[in-house]
């Protein structure tokens, strides 16, 4: 399976809720790499990474909706460039912004990390803030 293959078909076991299924894709060392910036920025690694970091990110974020631009993929990378439409729970601030998620995979076809490119994390990060709210907890 190629990384163009493997990455449609790990996006829509993500669409569907399958867990097991996804995680079948990820190398044992995994990791998925968010802008330390945000709330749940950082390394996060394991098989169980994407499940673990998509309920960490809902729990910021509410009523979205994400609509793919493209997916391209070759020898040893696929991009996933996206919309995202979502609001804020904090702050009930809705926004958009486009982001690029882009997977490496290793020898053996394995997902080995995936790094999340977004184009404004400076709004992110205010449309987060609650009114009258200094720092996110």
């Amino acid at each position: 399976m190629t990384p163009l293959e493997a990455s449609k078909a790990m996006y829509a076991d993500v669409a569907k809720g399958d867990w097991g299924a996804v995680a079948g894709y990820m190398a044992d060392d995994f990791v998925i790499y968010e802008p330390p910036s945000l709330p749940y920025g950082g390394e996060w690694r394991g098989r169980d990474a994407l499940q673990r970091l998509y309920a960490h990110v809902m729990g910021f974020w509410e009523e979205p909706v994400v609509r793919w631009m493209e997916l391209v993929g070759g020898e040893t990378y696929a991009v996933a460039l996206l919309h995202f439409t979502v609001t804020a729970k904090a702050s009930g601030k809705r926004f958009e912004t486009h982001i690029a998620e882009v997977t490496e995979f290793d020898a053996e076809g394995k997902m080995a990390s995936m790094r999340i490119h977004y184009f404004d994390t400076a709004d992110m990060l205010g449309r987060l803030r609650a009114e009258g709210v200094q720092a996110i907890q």
